[in-house]
């Protein structure tokens, strides 16, 4: 090799080891890396609500085992099954497990409980059986109008006077050997005249409904075809109550002349206007419902007349 060779080699080798010194030295003075924090935990979502407590189940008890342990049933809710002992009032009687008409009186102390019936529609039979499901409280005229507000005691003062501090049973039901709850408010036969009327009222609903889906949908067809079924129906809505009451009877005429109002719009291809008004003719059936339609316990409607 020539000098010259080795001597470049040498020049090489020597600058490269002046670059890893240099590198390191650099290396040394730089400041650590900074360790990095860990991040921030993310706020816990709000704790959702309890569930709400299930419905505590019916407890089945015969008279004479609540009568000899009251403590461990009162505030729950029982239902027993026993004969009607004795009628105290229109909304209360007695039922013991024994039938009273042959049965000898029992020999520790009364097994009899007070039944209260807020709710009652119909008498009970005596000495009848009868299936009665409620809450069981200590007697107390105080408690018993704290447990039931709307329900004004109607039993006589020596029965308040014999069953104070003693079982009682504020029923909720009370079936009797035909299975009818005597305690359920069920709604009396319909009229001839009220049939009539509740079919036509039960048009309303589906047909308001196809009307505010047309207008939305700028669906002329649609819109006129149930107009038409929601004018008829406030026409013979009006005709309904003129004899009977003023106030719904301006309702409905009011109702009436809003749909012919809509009708005018679709017509004229005024959809906003339609739906404007579609929406005021929706509350003015239910301030009628709200104060000329009646509930039952069994779901369905009545027409009530409300003050005279």
């Amino acid at each position: 090799m020539s000098a010259f060779m080795k001597s470049k080699g040498a020049a090489l080798i020597a600058a490269f080891a002046l670059f890893i010194a240099v590198y390191a030295v650099a290396r040394a003075q730089q400041p650590p890396p900074a360790t990095p924090k860990p991040a921030a935990p993310a706020p816990a979502a709000p704790a959702a609500p309890p569930p709400a407590p299930p419905a505590k189940p019916l407890i089945p008890v015969a008279t004479n085992t609540v009568a000899g342990n009251p403590d461990a049933y009162y505030g729950q809710p029982v239902t027993i099954t026993a004969s009607v002992e004795q009628i105290l009032s229109k909304s209360a009687f007695s039922v013991d497990q024994r039938r009273v008409a042959s049965a000898p009186p029992p020999k520790n102390g009364p097994t009899d409980v007070l039944v209260l019936v807020p709710t009652i529609q119909s008498p009970v039979d005596l000495h009848a059986y009868v299936t009665v499901m409620g809450e069981l409280v200590k007697f107390d005229p105080a408690e018993i109008a704290r447990k039931a507000k709307d329900y004004k005691l109607d039993l006589p003062p020596d029965a308040v006077a014999k069953y104070t501090g003693r079982p009682a049973l504020i029923a909720t039901s009370v079936i009797n050997e035909k299975f009818v709850d005597l305690a359920k408010r069920l709604p009396p036969p319909l009229t001839a005249e009220e049939e009539t009327y509740q079919k036509m009222m039960k048009q309303v609903a589906p047909a308001f409904a196809a009307l505010r889906s047309g207008i939305d949908g700028s669906n002329a067809e649609a819109a006129t075809k149930n107009a038409a079924v929601l004018k008829q129906a406030f026409t013979d809505t009006e005709a309904f109550w003129k004899p009977k009451k003023a106030e719904p009877t301006q309702w409905a005429h009011d109702a009436r002349l809003k749909v012919e109002s809509i009708q005018a719009a679709i017509s004229a291809g005024k959809w906003d206007e339609a739906k404007a008004s579609a929406g005021t003719l929706g509350q003015a059936c239910a301030t009628c419902h709200g104060a000329y339609r009646e509930r039952f316990d069994d779901g369905s409607f009545r027409i009530k007349m409300g003050s005279q």
